[in-house]
């Protein structure tokens, strides 16, 4: 596995950088308008996006991806920032994983559909527990922070730190857990979206109990949901919004 890691990262930095400087994406998140801030940030995560299915094999099943993009698009039609857009397909995994990439691209394997037995709500809090951390910048910020000041560099360097940067961390960086802090507050607007598209906030805390019963052990429940905080802890902090969200007083 890490030997794919390596080599999705390698091919990742050939694509991203030429896209990266065409975009002009540092300077323009940093320093341009709303308009011009989103539409670089969703350049970068396009050039992401075209790696991440060259990598991946597709959904073995169309209605899956069907069902995961559905879900996106009614999620997306509650998002205030109506300048975002947002993209969600369904990729073909061993384990149950969701990430998202800058930009509004939004990825889930075929096995976390199927954990979730293909269940609306369940699907629902998957998709906006992934769109809150695009909402709040926690990927984007994951990002800059991992690349620190070599990302400015790279701008003017074809084969510069950020290439290497990618070469060293690739698609792993992805998979990985965003802050503690991070995941509770996209557990909570996730879920806050989910009802305000029209789905039983009550979804959260079922996935959340079979992930319980599971154990929070990699070998039972996978990387992903392993990497997050412990399911009795986000149920805890979880279950009184869901309650307030279905009294309608959300």
């Amino acid at each position: 596995m890490s030997g794919w890691f390596y080599n999705f990262g390698r091919r990742l930095g050939r694509a991203a950088v030429p896209a990266i400087r065409k975009s002009k994406w540092v300077w323009q998140k940093a320093t341009g308008d709303e308009q011009q801030a989103l539409a670089a940030e969703h350049a970068f995560g396009a050039a992401l996006a075209v790696e991440v299915r060259a990598q991946t094999p597709p959904a073995r099943d169309p209605e899956a991806n069907a069902l995961v993009a559905e879900i996106c698009q009614n999620l997306a039609r509650t998002v205030k920032e109506k300048g975002r857009r947002f993209h969600a397909e369904v990729c073909w995994m061993e384990e149950p994983n969701a990430f998202a990439l800058p930009g509004g691209f939004i990825f889930v394997s075929e096995t976390l559909v199927e954990f979730c037995e293909r269940q609306s709500a369940e699907l629902a809090f998957v998709v906006g527990h992934e769109m809150a951390h695009i909402l709040r910048g926690h990927v984007w910020d994951r990002m800059l922070a991992q690349a620190a000041s070599q990302v400015a560099s790279a701008v003017a360097l074809r084969r510069g730190p950020l290439g290497q940067w990618l070469k060293e961390t690739g698609f792993d960086l992805l998979l990985k857990a965003h802050s503690r802090d991070g995941e509770a507050e996209a557990d909570v607007l996730g879920v806050r979206l989910a009802a305000s598209a029209g789905y039983y906030p009550g979804g959260a805390v079922t996935l959340l109990r079979k992930l319980e019963k599971r154990g929070d052990q990699p070998q039972a429940v996978g990387r992903y949901f392993a990497t997050h905080p412990p399911a009795s802890e986000r149920l805890a902090a979880l279950i009184p919004v869901c309650r307030q969200l279905e009294r309608g007083a959300g």
